[in-house]
């Protein structure tokens, strides 16, 4: 039987900053109307919110964060509650994993990112470690977030990057040497794709990472980094036939500062179209 209520966990945060566009967006989805959506689909929601540690530095107010979303991702799989994680930035997803591994769980993280998030600090051009998320999940970097979070890293096997259109030269190596899957827009839909998919889940349970820009902008335009070309939304729908439901999922990076209210609604939409085709 699947979960009757979803467990909101508000993350306003960009890495460590509370007020950037991207740490406002995850405030924004609430604002939009997401958790009424949810509601009139038959749902009982519950909206807590993370707090960062105060009076501490970078680190340790990441890892902070990280651990407080494992606290609470625990927690709510032992009431039986479905943690749906809105977060400014990817790193929230350290803190998924932990606390789904906190619970027991061998996780399989299908990553949906127009970014590669799988910079190191040596191949970043900018320093930013919401770009380096991916790559601390699969432990080649961040190691005091990681190890602050309690997170095991993830096996790379157990790990496929999708909507991905935007890479920084040096990630690529990254992704080789770690042996992550890439799949593009274009070929989400393919068999191709599918197989991998249902490989990196098999005998797993499905961590979601969705940050929105991995969406098409015609589908999903309210985020912080909009990318062209992305996967359309119901090419990702259509994965759901190569998955088991989500344990767990995170809708990051979105930005509703410049949003039409058109804009904010249909990106409202695409992520209640995602959550009732994953959430069981």
């Amino acid at each position: 039987m699947g979960a009757k209520t979803i467990e909101i966990l508000l993350v306003p945060y960009d890495v460590e900053r509370p007020d950037t566009p991207m740490a406002r967006g995850a405030r924004g989805l609430l604002e939009n109307g997401l958790p009424d959506r949810l509601r009139e689909a038959g749902w009982e929601v519950r909206v807590t919110e993370i707090a960062a540690p105060e009076g501490t530095g970078k680190p340790q107010a990441v890892a902070g964060i990280a651990r407080g979303i494992a606290e609470r991702v625990e927690r709510a799989g032992a009431e039986g509650h479905f943690p749906l994680i809105l977060s400014g930035g990817c790193l929230a997803s350290l803190g998924v994993v932990a606390g789904l591994q906190r619970r027991g769980l061998d996780v399989a993280a299908v990553w949906i990112d127009a970014h590669g998030d799988c910079n190191t600090p040596e191949t970043s051009p900018s320093g930013y470690w919401d770009g380096m998320a991916l790559a601390a999940l699969c432990g080649l970097t961040l190691p005091e977030v990681r190890e602050g979070a309690g997170l095991r890293p993830l096996d790379p096997g157990a790990v496929v990057h999708l909507a991905g259109r935007s890479f920084d030269p040096g990630e690529t190596g990254n992704f080789q040497h770690l042996g992550i899957p890439r799949v593009p827009p274009e070929g989400i839909a393919g068999e191709e794709a599918r197989e991998r998919l249902r490989r990196c889940a098999a005998g797993r349970f499905l961590y979601l990472h969705v940050d929105v820009d991995g969406i098409d902008p015609r589908d999903a335009p309210a985020v912080g980094f909009p990318e062209p070309d992305g996967a359309r939304l119901a090419d990702l729908l259509g994965c759901r036939e190569a998955l088991p439901p989500a344990t767990a999922i995170t809708f990051s990076a979105l930005s509703f500062d410049r949003a039409r209210p058109e804009e904010a609604a249909r990106t409202v939409e695409a992520c209640t179209k995602l959550i009732r085709a994953f959430v069981p």
